[in-house]
């Protein structure tokens, strides 16, 4: 069983990280996929701010990713434990140049993935943000778990250019993504 850690950040707290947990670890036991999730700080970590361009006004995610390896390495440390993968979550616009205005990013070769509420929260209310970011963040981990993206628009994985998008989608993978992920625990993006 894989350990998830989420590193909320900024004013990410509260019971929509609870509801995250819970509907995650659904959508991956549907895929046949056995995970576990902690939120690994007691309490939401400060922004770095060593990511903030300010040539851009953004956010830039390496800097969030260099923080959150910090942060598992210590928590392995102290608890000797492994993280298998991290979920990192803000409220800050993101980029990744060149990509400059994403819901989310993924690190598949540290296995981190980023989420922002930034963008998710266009025209929602809590229940159509905690929607949206429940299927951002299985993207997200899905691309950490060497998913590609989907051609099934219903998909969680498929690629999302609106909130109108991923409003579309479901919460469950697709037979092609469950496959892939039950299969081996590794999709394409692994060579598998």
């Amino acid at each position: 069983m894989d350990l998830i850690g989420i590193i909320p950040t900024g004013k990410v707290w509260g019971l929509i990280l609870r509801d995250l947990i819970t509907e995650v670890r659904s959508a991956f036991a549907q895929a046949e996929k056995d995970i576990s999730m902690d939120i690994l700080v007691e309490r939401p970590y400060p922004l770095p701010t060593l990511a903030y361009d300010v040539n851009l006004g953004k956010y830039r995610v390496e800097g969030f990713f260099l923080k959150g390896f910090d942060i598992k390495t210590e928590i392995e440390r102290v608890h000797d434990i492994t993280i298998d993968k991290v979920l990192l979550l803000t409220d800050v616009d993101l980029c990744d140049p060149p990509h400059m205005n994403g819901f989310g990013y993924a690190d598949t070769v540290h296995l981190f993935a980023i989420v922002s509420l930034f963008r998710l929260q266009k025209g929602a209310n809590k229940f159509v943000l905690k929607e949206r970011l429940v299927k951002e963040s299985l993207h997200e981990l899905g691309h950490v778990y060497g998913l590609d993206h989907c051609s099934n628009t219903s998909c969680p994985m498929s690629k999302s250019t609106s909130v109108f998008e991923i409003d579309a989608k479901s919460k469950e993978f697709c037979t092609r993504c469950v496959a892939m992920l039950s299969d081996s625990g590794y999709g394409e993006y692994w060579g598998v």
